[in-house]
């Protein structure tokens, strides 16, 4: 099926005093080319859903034609942690606030799932690593409502264990087998896994998504791609007031979710923010996913944040077999990156108010007039 897509061909700015007036550039984009391409045609499969009885992401509005089963909230009460016990050493706990954060991951069916996570203090900084400490593991299958506890283990010293999944040892670390523990691969669907410190019952959590044979995927930035601000992020850390939410970001996600694509948050904030993060999209409506953080103390930018999402793309492509179908970005960071995963054609790559090297990507100021295009696209439920 083809849908006609709205392409605005904008030209490269001028560095510096060569680049024209704000009402040059409107000017530009008022007479910008309409083209139209041919999106991205997926045959719509049976889906193979099983009821849990736990609650499920409603969004978006009801007026939206749900056409895939939506993916479970994962939203069941935590478990009883039982009574708090005393850290195993006195310097554990100091230094703020607890700021633990799991890491979510995707993996094939049949995949080892791992449960991971980082233990540390201060918000945000410093980052104060809580090592060889007791931290309690629970298991949601199916994001259902009956918790499994997996058992306690110890936090890690610096370079203990193996790197897992990308995660480098740094220290405050959790590493443990689910499937080794459960005796099989985890089924494919969403769980969660609910960390407790046993030092003073605080709590992080990981989202992990078994995905199913052909699973599609979309992948977006955060910062100044579904946020108001480039920089928020580090305003928020500090006390400031969280971003808004550019107008109609989280519609185009929630369509591509209702159509049955996995949606990847890929954002190069550093490693601290991801309970914020997590939070973030929650508040302003976006649809469930897995969301990664760089492992940067101060985020990425540049060429080394381009040289991490290239890593992050590269990884989820030797999983899944192909690039995302679609990705959203905004700056140097994005393009390079998606064009570097060969996320094709190049045209699937929508980026917000970029001014420069699109590499073939579709330049766009409104996300409200991209819905009706992806409502058109054909499902993709697995």
């Amino acid at each position: 099926m083809s849908v006609t897509r709205l392409v605005l061909a904008f030209p490269l700015l001028a560095a510096c005093s060569g680049a024209g007036s704000a009402s040059d550039l409107d000017g530009q984009r008022d007479a910008a080319v309409r083209d139209t391409a041919s999106l991205d045609d997926t045959a719509i499969e049976d889906s193979n859903i099983v009821d849990t009885g736990a609650s499920v992401d409603t969004s978006p509005p009801d007026t939206a034609a749900i056409v895939c089963p939506p993916r479970p909230k994962c939203d069941a009460s935590p478990p009883d942690p039982g009574p708090k016990r005393s850290f195993r050493h006195t310097t554990s706990g100091w230094g703020g606030s607890a700021n633990h954060r799991g890491r979510d991951l995707f993996i094939n069916a049949g995949s080892k799932a791992w449960a991971l996570a980082k233990f540390a203090y201060g918000a945000p900084t410093p980052d104060n690593d809580a090592q060889d400490e007791d931290v309690d593991v629970y298991l949601l299958r199916d994001c259902g409502t009956t918790w499994k506890k997996l058992g306690t283990f110890r936090t890690t010293n610096d370079g203990e264990h193996a790197t897992v999944e990308g995660v480098v040892d740094t220290g405050g670390r959790v590493y443990v087998d689910i499937s080794a523990i459960e005796g099989s691969p985890l089924p494919v669907g969403r769980h969660r896994v609910h960390f407790v410190m046993g030092g003073d019952l605080s709590t992080t959590d990981q989202f992990i998504e078994v995905l199913p044979e052909g699973a599609k995927v979309v992948v977006s930035d955060i910062d100044g791609t579904l946020t108001t601000s480039e920089s928020a992020s580090w305003s928020e850390a500090f006390g400031g007031t969280p971003p808004g939410a550019n107008p109609g970001s989280a519609d185009v996600l929630n369509v591509f979710a209702r159509k049955g694509y996995f949606v990847f948050y890929l954002t190069a904030r550093p490693e601290f923010f991801v309970q914020k993060t997590r939070d973030w999209l929650r508040d302003k409506g976006f649809p469930t996913g897995i969301m990664h953080t760089s492992f940067s103390q101060i985020g990425e930018t540049g060429a080394a944040g381009i040289a991490y999402k290239t890593t992050e793309l590269a990884d989820l492509k030797s999983k899944i077999g192909a690039a995302p179908a679609y990705g959203f970005g905004n700056t140097d960071t994005d393009t390079t990156a998606y064009d570097n995963a060969k996320i094709t054609p190049a045209a699937n790559r929508f980026f917000f108010k970029y001014m420069t090297d699109l590499k073939g990507g579709t330049y766009h100021d409104d996300y409200t007039k991209l819905v009706s295009v992806f409502e058109s696209l054909p499902a993709v439920c697995k």
